[in-house]
């Protein structure tokens, strides 16, 4: 093989890069905004001497709009183009934060969270689709491997930003504005088009809900089932891991210490499998890391009183924080191009629904096993996605240069 030949994939890389740079750029400032945001949310709740009750109601409609923000604006996506419908999005939750830098009042609040999960999550529809539109099948993981990582790396990113010298409590929701204003301005003067504008299809929201996810289940019904499980696994991770903590008599502190480590942790693995993924087969792989956090579950529950349990689970994160690229992978290659922004929508809304579930299921069982019921829940859900790979999933074998999984 040539020289030439050698180079010809990282060349294709590297233009692939460039191609997306500015999305990434927007999407890093972007999730870095939305993560200040929600913290920023509950901590001024309870400083206003709202009930914690009423708090958790006005962060769950966070996931309310979310869960109805893809189909809500797939359609403007088509209609004016991925760059109008981004500007349009981020624009929305600028208004938001600058309501709740100036405005209090559980109702106003709620709204507030519900209008912000909606447009966020047409946000991600938007990015997703964008760079799947820019990608082929070979590249595919490793680019969403990437989305990942910076989506991890946001969040945690954003965290730090409340440890700046605010004078004022509405100022933390003033830098989320400035935040999503400046996400813009890269994705506005970016001249690449993902995909053409078409006409919106035909037929009412519900419908056109219903008919991409009877596509999807005949091209790719693990994405959706797939997507349900995997919104459950980080739904509850961030919503009851905290609550275990506590049942295990963990000081506020040591939470925060342990939270922040597991999650440093879920980028690592994104790349490689991303990487063995678009080498082999997606299901494959996806098979073989829910049995391993099948197994981590299981000896979890068993070791949650020693010094195993956060090298474990920083483990766990690892590997089940990947469920979603993987499923992301399969399910576009498996749709034609331009079905992929609905099918993207399908994707993000089974994901957000599957989030609304995941801290419910868990919390029930918590409550008849106490800690352990966590990891309980955490296996069922791993057995769940085993299932559903390995009843929807080909099986032709994946390389694993390491041998792990």
């Amino acid at each position: 093989m040539t020289d030439e030949a050698q180079d010809a994939p990282q060349r294709r890389w590297l233009a692939l890069l460039h191609a997306v740079a500015s999305l990434l750029l927007a999407y890093a400032l972007l999730m870095v905004g939305n993560s200040l945001a929600s913290t920023q949310t509950s901590l001024s709740l309870l400083a206003d001497g709202v009930p914690v009750a009423m708090a958790g109601v006005i962060q769950s409609a966070y996931y309310g709009g979310f869960f109805l923000g893809g189909f809500a604006f797939s359609g403007i996506v088509r209609q004016y183009g991925h760059h109008r419908a981004f500007a349009v999005l981020a624009a929305l939750v600028c208004l938001v934060a600058l309501a709740q830098s100036l405005l209090h009042g559980s109702l106003l609040w709620l709204l507030s969270r519900f209008t912000n999960g909606l447009a966020i999550c047409g946000v991600f529809m938007v990015v997703e689709s964008w760079l799947n539109a820019c990608v082929n099948n070979e590249q595919r993981g490793q680019l969403f491997s990437l989305y990942m990582i910076l989506s991890y790396l946001g969040a945690g990113a954003g965290q730090w930003l409340l440890r700046l010298p605010f004078d004022q409590p509405g100022w933390p929701f003033i830098i989320v504005a400035m935040l999503f204003t400046l996400a813009i301005i890269p994705v506005t003067l970016t001249r690449q088009q993902p995909l053409p504008v078409a006409d919106a299809p035909p037929g009412n929201l519900w419908r056109q809900a219903l008919r991409t996810l009877r596509q999807l289940n005949r091209r790719a019904p693990l994405g959706w089932a797939g997507a349900l499980v995997a919104g459950c696994f980080n739904s509850a991770y961030y919503a009851m891991m905290p609550v275990m903590l506590s049942q295990l008599h963990y000081a506020n502190t040591h939470i925060g210490d342990f939270m922040g480590l597991t999650l440093l942790a879920a980028p690592v693995l994104q790349w490689p499998m991303g990487k063995w993924a678009d080498r082999g087969n997606r299901a494959e792989l996806l098979s073989r890391s829910a049995l391993a956090v099948l197994v981590l579950s299981l000896i979890l529950s068993q070791v949650l009183f020693t010094w195993l349990l956060l090298p474990l689970s920083m483990l766990f994160v690892c590997i089940a924080f990947t469920f979603y690229g993987t499923l992301s992978g399969i399910v576009n290659d498996a749709m034609p191009p331009h079905r992929r922004v609905e099918a993207n929508a399908t994707l993000l809304t089974m994901y957000a629904l599957g989030g609304t579930l995941g801290p419910v299921l868990s919390s029930m069982v918590m409550g008849w096993l106490g800690p352990a019921g966590y990891f309980v829940t955490a296996a069922i859900l791993a057995g769940a996605m085993l299932a559903a790979a390995r009843l929807f999933g080909a099986a032709r074998p994946i390389p694993h240069p390491l041998g792990l999984l």
